[in-house]
């Protein structure tokens, strides 16, 4: 049983065998009256970096199964076990043949794992599938696609037709005018997929059909979860290069009115000094939710996931944001951790699913 610190100096670290880890510690939050500490944790996955390498179809799946079982026979031994890791992994904007190639340049957001009724799914964000259509966010890419990694085989959430057309699985919901009043995408993970995920990655899903309701009003920290887009290097293990994807949990204040019946979840907290951390690639990840406000240590079923992320603040270390685009500049601080998330029950989840067909 994995645990982590929500009170305390830090998170208790979770190690990671594919690459570097970086523990960010704080001081005690300001103003809150708890024993609590609002609290970074970066960690650092690990994808091969080639180019061109195979893909994986469910049109071809035996012959595909055979090439994954070839070529990650031991990736399930580097995966961290954490309840964060496992229900998350990063989804990667790139070609659908990889024509760009794979690398610590390619943008990634988060993906959660969700089941209901039976079924697995991969939950990420409208604005995640929005930018496929942005020649900045998949630059060359002739077939722009949502992608999973498997060591050096990738999992396409998409098919290619006869007249070289790209149809995509993951579905959004629809846009009133330029804004989404549920910022989700979801795409059905078939069962060859979620096989391959669980074997060689060790994944689970959050199970919405087992769904535990938290006391709401006893819930006062939260943890966000997610692959930030600009923490990722290139490393060489075993002889390879790999593509380093930062892994990040954030612990921080509810600062919203938390319930089954609120849209939206808000966290907030501010460090003592800057974090050095930007949340853009996060959307998508997880909120899990504690309850209660001792110092303890948390056990993985005390964690009630309640949220789907879909901002959070700083984004960006990039120009743009820099150059003040990001509005939420104007009244946050690079010593704040700020996420906004849809409220995920199952209900809610369910709507989601009437949403993007």
């Amino acid at each position: 049983m994995r645990t982590i610190r929500l009170g305390g100096l830090f998170l208790l670290k979770l190690p990671v065998a594919s690459g570097p880890t970086l523990l960010v510690r704080n001081a005690p939050l300001a103003g809150h009256k708890g024993h609590f500490r609002c609290c970074l944790e970066a960690d650092i996955v690990c994808a091969f970096k080639e180019i061109g390498f195979r893909t994986a179809l469910d049109s071809n799946w035996i012959r595909a199964r055979n090439e994954f079982e070839r070529m990650t026979k031991a990736s399930a031994k580097h995966e961290d076990d954490s309840l964060f890791r496992r229900q998350t992994d990063p989804v990667w904007l790139q070609d659908h043949y990889l024509g760009t190639g794979h690398t610590e340049e390619t943008n990634n957001a988060t993906f959660t794992f969700i089941k209901r009724h039976g079924r697995t799914y991969a939950v990420t964000c409208g604005h995640v599938l929005d930018q496929l259509s942005n020649p900045e966010s998949v630059p060359r890419a002739h077939l722009p696609t949502l992608a999973l990694q498997i060591d050096r085989g990738v999992l396409n959430l998409s098919q290619v037709t006869g007249v070289g057309r790209i149809t995509h699985a993951t579905r959004a919901t629809e846009k009133n005018e330029m804004h989404r009043d549920v910022d989700i995408a979801i795409a059905p993970l078939s069962e060859s997929y979620w096989s391959m995920l669980t074997e060689k990655k060790n994944k689970t899903a959050i199970d919405l059909d087992a769904w535990r309701e938290p006391r709401w009003e006893s819930v006062k920290m939260c943890v966000a979860a997610g692959y930030p887009n600009e923490h990722k290097e290139q490393l060489e293990v075993d002889g390879r290069d790999m593509v380093g994807a930062g892994f990040m949990r954030a612990i921080a204040a509810v600062s919203s009115t938390l319930g089954r019946d609120q849209k939206f979840i808000t966290l907030s907290s501010l460090l003592d000094e800057p974090h050095g951390h930007f949340f853009s690639g996060m959307s998508g990840g997880p909120v899990y939710a504690a309850e209660g406000e001792e110092d303890r240590l948390i056990e993985d079923g005390e964690l009630f996931p309640v949220g789907i992320i879909f901002e959070g603040y700083p984004g960006s270390g990039r120009g743009e944001a820099q150059a003040g685009a990001d509005p939420a500049a104007a009244f946050l601080t690079d010593r704040d951790i700020f996420f906004r998330a849809l409220t995920l029950t199952p209900e809610t989840f369910d709507y989601w699913l009437t949403l993007v067909k």
